[in-house]
């Protein structure tokens, strides 16, 4: 109730389009650090600035990747990330943190729900979709859009697929 302006807007908007499970599953400040740490983005990164509304409000600014539990995990990539950034175009940060992402995660296969962002960093490994939730979280700590993408059906084994959209300035690219 105390939030004004930019901030009042953009907590308007995560309550709006969020689950409504998440609004009663998590505290209320993790939407206003999500919204806190977007609007220090905006400010930091010409790349986030120079963004359409639509896509930094649902894949920048916007919490929720998947169906994992949300984690309050972006200020801590943030703290990493930005110094390797630093100076970089669109292009340049989006490789950079793809780079930082190898060194923290790699792949294994699990069978339980899709963890949290920061629960794979804590271990080290996930399968794609945890891969891809941890990708996404880290661009977007550092106010790069990015979106987790999938293949209901992966035409080589009787399973699905997840990989990871980065938004360059004029198109989506896959990593």
């Amino acid at each position: 109730d105390a939030a004004e302006g930019e901030e009042r807007e953009l907590l308007e908007f995560l309550v709006a389009t969020l689950p409504v499970t998440d609004l009663g599953d998590y505290s209320p400040e993790i939407l206003v650090d999500s919204v806190a740490h977007g609007i220090k983005l905006r400010r930091e990164f010409d790349w986030c600035e120079a963004l359409p509304e639509h896509i930094f409000l649902t894949y920048v600014l916007c919490p929720r990747v998947n169906n994992e539990q949300l984690s309050d995990c972006r200020e801590l990539f943030y703290q990493q990330l930005r110094p390797r950034v630093a100076g970089m175009n669109t292009e340049q940060a989006i490789l950079e943190v793809n780079r930082w992402c190898a060194e923290k995660v790699t792949y294994r296969s699990t069978d339980v729900r899709t963890a949290s962002a920061l629960s794979i960093y804590g271990c080290g490994y996930g399968r794609c979709g945890e891969e891809s939730v941890f990708a996404v979280n880290a661009l977007r700590s550092v106010g790069i859009p990015a979106r987790q993408v999938y293949a209901p059906w992966w035409s080589h084994c009787d399973d699905n697929h997840a990989w990871v959209e980065a938004y360059d300035g004029e198109k989506w690219r896959y990593l």
